[in-house]
């Protein structure tokens, strides 16, 4: 597994580092989504920078926004950050395009602080 949870008292924090495949991203986004302290969710914080390569097909990004639109019926006020490095940049772009129309904002960051200071997160 490349990714790992941690639940916080405002938002959800998971980091990916390695290889991860867009099964990994599916099945993390399957835990949060399915966890009942997600209602009460004001931020995710998805960190990218620790990740080498991504292993996503188009497949897997139809069913990720799949996914992220229907958790938006159960809470429609999430902030989503997410942080990439140079070998993450181009997937994180087609996440935020992909995200453009949904009612959750989503922005990238390159930096853990800038994402913080958007979501208006105390540093961990």
């Amino acid at each position: 597994m490349s990714y790992k949870l941690n639940w916080e008292s405002k938002g959800v924090y998971w980091k990916y580092s390695g290889t991860v495949s867009g099964d990994e991203v599916i099945s993390a986004s399957t835990l949060i989504y399915g966890d009942p302290r997600f209602d009460d969710l004001e931020y995710k914080l998805v960190d990218f920078l620790d990740v080498d390569v991504f292993n996503m097909t188009e497949n897997d990004m139809l069913k990720i926004a799949t996914q992220h639109n229907a958790a938006t019926i159960s809470n429609p006020r999430i902030k989503n950050a997410i942080i990439y490095n140079s070998q993450t940049k181009e997937i994180t772009e087609k996440f935020c395009e992909f995200f453009e129309d949904f009612v959750w904002d989503v922005k990238a960051f390159q930096t853990i602080t800038e994402a913080n200071k958007w979501l208006n997160r105390e540093a961990s």
